[in-house]
């Protein structure tokens, strides 16, 4: 009879053992699988559904204003006195546009009298009104050459309408003396459009 590690008895211990740690390890396999269904809350069915929408084109607007030439009465200024004359600002984009003030450069050299004056501009009108512009005109926008800011002068300037700005320069009544026989040449005075 043979005994120890070979014996009959011992050998039935070893299938004992291995079917067990097979039985163990399918119960702990199949118990896993339950655990992962139950925890999944079942089958899950996506549902879908899609449409295209129809091809579209979108553009982008231009604003742009054109603005008629400036020319102020050719008449020597003294102290107090203004000199007005009319400008035409027609909006040919395709954006309603609010006029305004961006800025008022100085001319290419600075004089006593270029430190004296101040330029206003206001509103007066549509093409095909009869607006006078005259020294009188109150402007909504004034400013020095040194102490130029922006400022808006207009309600919104529809496409395709214009306005008729009267543009005024002033010499202050209290220019100094030696503003006497200089010229201010070159100055311009910038109109912006900006989309409301």
């Amino acid at each position: 009879m043979t005994t120890g590690r070979h014996s009959p008895a011992r050998r039935g211990f070893r299938y004992a053992l291995s079917a067990r740690s097979m039985l163990l390890c399918a119960a702990l396999l199949a118990l896993t699988l339950c655990v992962v269904v139950v925890s999944s809350g079942g089958t899950y069915a996506r549902l879908n559904s899609q449409v295209s929408a129809p091809v579209a084109t979108i553009a982008s607007g231009t604003a742009t204003l054109t603005v008629s030439a400036l020319t102020l009465p050719n008449v020597p200024l003294y102290p107090g006195l203004t000199v007005a004359a009319p400008v035409t600002v027609t909006n040919v984009g395709n954006v309603p546009l609010v006029l305004s003030v961006s800025a008022l450069t100085p001319p290419t050299t600075s004089t006593p009298l270029s430190a004296s004056l101040s330029v206003g501009v206001a509103v007066i009108g549509v093409v095909g009104s009869a607006p006078t512009c005259s020294a009188t005109v109150t402007p909504a926008w004034t400013q020095t050459f040194a102490t130029a800011a922006r400022g808006g002068i207009s309600p919104t300037l529809a496409t395709g309408a214009a306005a008729i700005l009267c543009v005024a320069v002033t010499l202050a009544a209290s220019a100094p003396l030696n503003s006497q026989g200089h010229s201010a040449s070159q100055f311009a005075l910038v109109i912006t459009g900006i989309q409301n």
